[in-house]
């Protein structure tokens, strides 16, 4: 591999770098030198960064790439696409006119918190503009189905099902089926549903790949191995991505596996640079949006209080056993109840099978229990949260929990706690873009209106320190990347401007002009006089 000169730039060896070299080389995959250009040693190549600010590439420690994959095949029928139920049914109907009666209709991306209704369509306004093809649509969140009659019929599903446990499916007042199903009733529809084509699964997961180092990811955690058509079915296809050619990013995988499910496919965990497998998946609870998340006190807007999706011993259990054969534990947990129960299954694993560095994760961590952060330092435990959920779920945390919205995604108290704070996404549900998660962090939804707990709000340092080694941490890589010095992994990304300078509103306007991973330029954006130069990714 050849060495590059990168110069004539602003370059931040770290988040809190304030003396920026000017110029930095990088080979065999890790930064050999950096500081100021009259004293750059020779390289093969040089790349003339015309003044742009270079930092630490970020990493997404919670995403869905899958999901995303998986919804480009599919009719979008987001807010950006439809803003009324009418709307979402007239861009379904479109495509079942263009394919055979009884032909599967599929939809992603529905949020009904941008539709005028604030709601989602029912089973008998689908049936009513397509009753010759099923339908089914996967709301934004990943944890709530919307079918019509047909899809209930082919799924053998009637009035006189029984809703699982951890789930529901949603009924009218005289309690017939109305077509939404909730977490694991939504889990059972999705797993049912035929499968895509793997070879256009697989193309439209590279391209998801390539977008996001578009956006200046080098590395990402995929978070739920299983969650989007099971775990033999997406496993299968990341293998083939692998097997098709080199991947432009490091990844790491969650998987959503009992310890039992685990060891009869013989996984254990497997650390690696490029194609990592350390960490167990599991949910606590629900979502807020669907007002399952597990809490203490009621949601302001229903009279629920949420519940868990696996009875809390038989979670607490697995837990254990995952912790006891060496797995990271990564939880999604939203309420407070939920939160709780999770703490105490890390805190009674580690008494009975002592490990150091486990670093457990709490996904999400909505609404803080007391006394929760001390727990979870005293763990070493990390808290993985998704800022953006600030700006996209405004309207269903305001409504859900009123003036306690407040203490909600907490960010500073987690930081001032002395507990390892970690920003991702979780796109498809939250924002695709870290620099929307990196600009909510800062500004706490404030270009959206009021801030949402002002006084969580982190600056911008502490927020692209959460992207760089943050998500190095949690991956346990940060010994070798995350900062751009001397014998550490040339992973690196070049903006349009200088964040450390931006405020919140534009630092989600940020453009990545060049990604490097490796090494090796996989995304580039930059315009320079003469040809322009190859990435990795057209190589």
């Amino acid at each position: 591999m050849p060495s590059i000169l990168l110069t004539n730039g602003r370059i931040y060896r770290s988040a809190w770098d304030e003396t920026p070299a000017d110029s930095v080389v990088v080979g065999d995959g890790k930064v050999i030198w950096i500081g100021a250009a009259d004293a750059a040693p020779d390289a093969d190549e040089t790349i003339d960064l015309q003044g742009a600010t270079v930092i630490p590439g970020l990493t997404d420690a919670h995403i869905h790439l899958f999901a995303i994959a998986h919804a480009r095949l599919q009719v979008p029928v987001t807010p950006r696409d439809a803003t009324s139920v009418d709307a979402v049914l007239t861009l379904l109907a479109k495509r079942s006119s263009e394919i055979r009666p009884g032909k599967w209709v599929f939809g992603a991306g529905l949020d009904e918190n941008g539709l005028a209704e604030h709601r989602l369509p029912t089973r008998a306004e689908i049936d009513a503009v397509i009753p010759a093809h099923p339908v089914l649509i996967r709301r934004f969140c990943g944890h709530v189905a919307v079918v019509n009659s047909m899809a209930l019929k082919l799924f053998g599903i009637d009035d006189g099902v029984a809703d699982p446990s951890g789930g529901a499916f949603s009924r009218d007042a005289e309690g017939a089926l109305d077509g939404s199903a909730t977490e694991s009733a939504a889990e059972l529809i999705f797993r049912s549903a035929p499968p895509m084509d793997r070879a256009d699964l697989v193309a439209a997961l590279r391209a998801v790949i390539a977008d996001s180092t578009a956006m200046g990811l080098v590395a990402a955690v995929e978070a739920a191995v299983g969650f989007t058509i099971g775990f033999d079915g997406e496993a299968a296809i990341w293998n083939a991505l692998r097997a098709a050619g080199t991947v432009p990013m490091r990844l790491g995988f969650m998987n959503q596996l009992d310890p039992v499910e685990a060891s009869s496919r013989n996984l254990t965990p497997a650390p690696d640079a490029d194609w990592q497998s350390i960490s167990l998946k599991y949910f606590a609870d629900g979502i807020v949006g669907a007002r399952t998340a597990a809490v203490s006190e009621g949601y302001a807007d229903t009279a629920s209080r949420g519940f868990f999706m696996r009875d809390e011993a038989e979670l607490q259990r697995v837990i254990g056993e995952a912790h006891a054969a060496g797995w990271q534990v990564a939880v999604h947990c939203c309420g407070d109840r939920a939160i709780d129960c999770v703490i105490e299954a890390y805190e009674t694993a580690q008494m009975a099978h002592p490990h150091d560095d486990m670093r457990h994760r709490i996904e999400h961590y909505f609404v803080p229990p007391q006394g929760g952060l001390a727990r979870m330092k005293a763990l070493k435990a990390l808290v993985v949260t998704q800022p953006s959920f600030l700006t996209r779920m405004r309207r269903s945390i305001s409504g859900a929990f009123g003036a306690r919205a407040d203490r909600c995604y907490p960010a500073r108290s987690v930081i001032d706690a002395d507990v390892t704070y970690v920003a991702s996404s979780d796109a498809p549900t939250g924002s695709w873009s870290p620099w929307d998660g990196i600009g909510d962090a800062v500004g706490r939804a404030s270009d959206s209106g009021p801030a949402i707990g002002e006084s969580e709000a982190v600056s911008v340092r502490e927020a692209i320190h959460s992207y760089t080694v943050g998500g190095a941490i949690a991956m346990k890589q940060e010994h070798w990347r995350g900062t751009l010095v001397p014998g550490m992994a040339a992973d690196l990304i070049a903006l349009d401007r200088d964040p450390f300078t931006a405020n919140a509103i534009s630092l989600k306007s940020t453009q990545v002009l060049l990604t490097m991973v490796r090494g090796a330029v996989v995304h580039d954006a930059m315009t320079r006089p003469g040809p322009s130069r190859r990435s990795a990714l057209s190589a």
